[in-house]
């Protein structure tokens, strides 16, 4: 039948590439399902937020017709067929990048039931690929041969509804269907259509969340920020004073031309530059150099996790790291909130990446193109000073729960490791004193309770020794994570396995399974996968390392010969490079990626709860991070809400977590935090 532009406007004069329709014809059409089952959805807006900018027209339609609907002709009956059209659970509504346009349809109280998103296919395809692209215009290409002109779209916002935007928007809609069914085969040959059902019914709650935004008290925050530069201004000064104590040794980086006016003593340092702190440390024999994870190169870096491997050098490296995360507060967490803050909603808003290479959620980031720089949800710090400035509206609430413990849970149940079942089903609580009980001998004999008050620094260790082999760690990064001697770390390490066998064998079989299929399993229940990008070439290294090979390569080592260190060596170096990467992954991203899953479909049954129940934009989800959700509620049913949300996490949790239960501790508070 072609594109049709539904108006009312009387000016509307038909086109060679479309014809004028009115209401009534394109209700008509939708009532008698002239359209296909799957039903393509897109929308041009004069801009990125839902609450600021509006929506110029909706696009409904297959390869054969194409409805322009302008929007400025909908009125409140109108809006009422669309809400119950969207409701229909006879049809599935194709989306390229769902969260934009469901944003849009969320102000309008258009709710769609079930959705399919070519965006986030193509994402779940591709994960671990990080070149692949996924534009609209790049899949018509890649799966039907068909070149879209997407040059209209800088247009849009100055022509309006003019012959090339109809025709633009309408090809937005029109090719959805043929992309959908050639991912759909794709999806089945690789075991991923539960994956994608999952990650098409979470799009609509996390669309959800960023739409709802999250109050920020504007007073407290400012009192915070002044608090902060004052914090700042401390640590610079406790700096300052530490090399004018010190300036024997310092003598070159302080000014003694001291005049009239000015009798107190100047540092010749400009504390953040790197350029001007390097030379002190330097100077102290303190090690800065590291790897650039871009170029592989040898460089010099003040960053925190460089920096703390040498904090027992000398104590000017602890101050220095004070003053850097005080600067990073005054930097990260201060004026921008206030100038990010809706005009309209009076919260923040910000922006969630839904898939990550491990299933993870992710949020803030830069919009370059667009000139937006979002607030990253998911890293506020904890303290309470920082915290305490997030709150609930006047006569609402927040309800905060989170998993307690969900990532050993998760792999206790995915390793099925004896003595971590054993700690489980005990009904202790402290899984760090009782990794210490394992590792260290003076630990044996003692209760959990006294092994935490008689050896703290030993918990602490197994503390963190347990979070970094769960995600791959050597002995060497746990020396440095630990601040223990290699020597130290490597009984860390080795006990740790000796005493826990069950995970040596869950790792190994996670190990084996990634070198044998070239991905990364995920999650058996959905069949999450990552893939490798190197996997050919890594395959390839390994069939040269032939007895012949390394023969040669002993050879040639004993002679330190130039073919050696230029060939042979870095061949190898790769080799293992990559083998400890893939091993590392093949672990983290399955623990990760389940517990993502897992919080994916608590946020699921939240999101179907409270449109179930007519609670939509009443019962707000404000903020998700990992493992933890923040819902806003009116006072009168905060309580039955709290219940409705650790109910949804759990049930959540039993479909993973089958051995051992995973439980949420639900808190109802007037600021964010616990």
């Amino acid at each position: 039948m072609g594109i049709y532009l539904v108006t009312e406007q009387t000016k509307a004069i038909p086109h060679d590439v479309y014809k004028t329709c009115d209401w009534n014809f394109f209700k008509d059409a939708l009532e008698n399902n002239i359209l296909d089952s799957f039903v393509g959805i897109d929308t041009e807006t004069t801009g990125f937020d839902p609450h600021t900018k509006d929506i110029i027209c909706l696009q409904i339609g297959d390869y054969k017709t194409q409805f322009v609907i302008d929007w400025s002709y909908i009125n409140s009956d109108k809006l009422i067929f669309l809400q119950k059209y969207f409701k229909r659970e006879d049809l599935a509504f194709l989306f390229q990048n769902a969260k934009f346009d469901l944003k849009f349809l969320y102000h309008h109280n258009i709710i769609p039931v079930n959705i399919y998103d070519t965006y986030l296919a193509e994402r779940i395809l591709t994960k671990g690929l990080l070149w692949e692209r996924k534009s609209l215009d790049y899949l018509c290409k890649k799966y039907l041969n068909i070149i879209m002109d997407k040059t209209v779209r800088g247009m849009i916002h100055r022509e309006g509804l003019s012959a090339k935007v109809i025709k633009y928007a309408a090809d937005d809609v029109k090719y959805l269907k043929e992309i959908k069914d050639k991912q759909f085969a794709e999806l089945d040959k690789w075991n991923l259509l539960k994956d994608l059902s999952l990650e098409n019914k979470y799009v609509k709650c996390l669309a959800y969340i960023e739409y709802c935004g999250f109050k920020l008290d504007k007073d407290k925050w400012l009192a915070k920020i002044q608090q902060d530069k004052i914090n700042l201004s401390e640590a610079e000064n406790i700096l300052d004073n530490f090399i004018i104590d010190n300036r024997i040794n310092f003598e070159k980086f302080i000014d003694n031309q001291l005049d009239l006016f000015l009798t107190e003593t100047k540092i010749r340092i400009n504390w953040a530059s790197p350029k001007q702190v390097l030379p002190i440390f330097h100077k102290l024999d303190i090690n800065t150099k590291t790897k650039d994870k871009k170029t592989k190169e040898i460089k010099d870096s003040l960053e925190a996790t460089v920096l703390e491997a040498e904090i027992n050098k000398h104590p000017i490296v602890r101050l220095y790291l004070n003053y850097k995360a005080k600067d990073k507060v005054v930097s990260t967490y201060g004026e921008n909130f206030i100038e990010s803050i809706s005009p309209v909603t009076n919260r923040l808003h910000t922006n969630f990446s839904q898939i990550m290479d491990s299933g993870r959620t992710s949020s803030g980031g830069q919009d370059k193109q667009n000139n937006i720089d979002y607030i990253n949800f998911q890293n506020i710090p904890a303290d309470p000073e920082t915290r305490g400035c997030f709150v609930a509206e006047e006569s609402n609430s927040l309800i905060i729960s989170d998993y307690s413990g969900q990532e050993t849970i998760v792999l206790a149940n995915e390793s099925l490791e004896p003595k971590l079942l054993e700690f489980y089903t005990s009904g202790e609580s402290d899984l760090h004193s009782f990794v210490a009980k394992q590792i260290y001998p003076e630990c044996k004999d003692l209760s959990l309770k006294e092994i935490k008050k008689q050896y703290p620094e030993l918990r602490q260790i197994a503390k963190v020794a347990n979070f970094a082999i769960v995600y791959g760690a050597t002995p060497i990064t746990i020396a440095a994570q630990c601040k223990i001697t290699l020597e130290q770390a490597e009984f860390v390490y080795n006990t740790y396995f000796e005493s826990f066998p069950g995970l040596r064998n869950y790792f190994k079989k996670c190990h084996e399974a990634t070198l044998k299929n070239g991905y990364i399993t995920i999650d058996e229940l959905t069949g999450s996968k990552c893939f490798i990008p190197y996997y050919d070439e890594f395959k390839e290294l390994k069939k040269e390392f032939t007895n012949e090979f390394w023969n040669e390569y002993k050879i040639e080592k004993a002679k330190d010969t130039l073919k050696f260190n230029s060939v042979l060596k870095p061949k190898v170096r790769k080799y293992f490079s990559k083998k400890s990467e893939l091993d590392r992954q093949s672990v983290n991203y399955s623990v990760q990626g389940i517990s993502s899953r897992i919080s994916k479909l608590a946020g699921i049954m939240l999101f179907d709860k409270i449109v179930e129940t007519n609670n939509f934009m009443t019962v707000k989800i404000v903020n998700f991070i990992h493992d933890e959700y923040v819902i806003e509620t009116p006072d009168s049913i905060t309580t039955e809400w709290k219940d409705i949300l650790q109910k949804s996490m759990e049930d959540a949790g039993s479909y993973w977590c089958k051995t051992i239960k995973l439980t949420a501790e639900p808190l109802i508070t007037k600021i964010w935090i616990k």
